[in-house]
């Protein structure tokens, strides 16, 4: 299961229809597309990045949102790319919006990347244990994440008692 799928897993269990949850899902396959302009050796540094090397991470979801504009009439996709690192206290980037204020597509994304980051081998560690996962989701609850959207995903990690979402070894 990919982190794309997470998200569209999260959307049929707030009552999406087959619709809604496929474009939920497309956005899923193209919200990152703005890393297209990061430094291979930003993206894939094994270590912490300085200051500077995440503010350049951090311009990835407007250059996005430049990217995905054009490809339909509505902005569904190019504004979840924009806004998935948007925090529910408003701690986030690129606008600090803060709760119903950022769109419910890049809420539900919010959380699908950061448990999909969390169970998948990285440059610079493994994979959590599910425990620690579940921790890190709970510990954001209300804060990184929309609560609603926080508890789905955590009923989904308690459903899913041989860990099998995640990252293939």
């Amino acid at each position: 299961v990919l982190f794309r799928s997470y998200a569209r897993m999260i959307a049929e269990r707030m009552g999406k229809n087959r619709e809604e949850q496929e474009i939920i899902y497309r956005a899923g396959l193209l919200h990152d597309v703005g890393k297209i302009r990061i430094p291979a050796e930003i993206i894939n540094k094994p270590g912490e990045l300085t200051d500077e090397e995440y503010n350049i991470i951090k311009i990835h979801p407007v250059t996005g949102y430049h990217i995905l504009r054009g490809i339909s009439d509505d902005n569904y996709i190019a504004d979840t790319a924009k806004y998935h690192h948007e925090r529910y206290d408003g701690k986030g980037y690129p606008n600090g919006l803060s709760g119903e204020d950022i769109p419910e597509s890049a809420r539900i994304l919010g959380v699908a990347d950061s448990y999909d980051a969390m169970t998948s081998n990285r440059s610079y560690r493994g994979a959590l244990p599910q425990h620690v996962v579940r921790e890190e989701i709970e510990k954001g609850r209300g804060t990184q994440f929309d609560p609603k959207i926080a508890d789905i995903m955590l009923q989904m990690i308690d459903e899913d008692r041989k860990y099998t979402l995640k990252q293939a070894d």
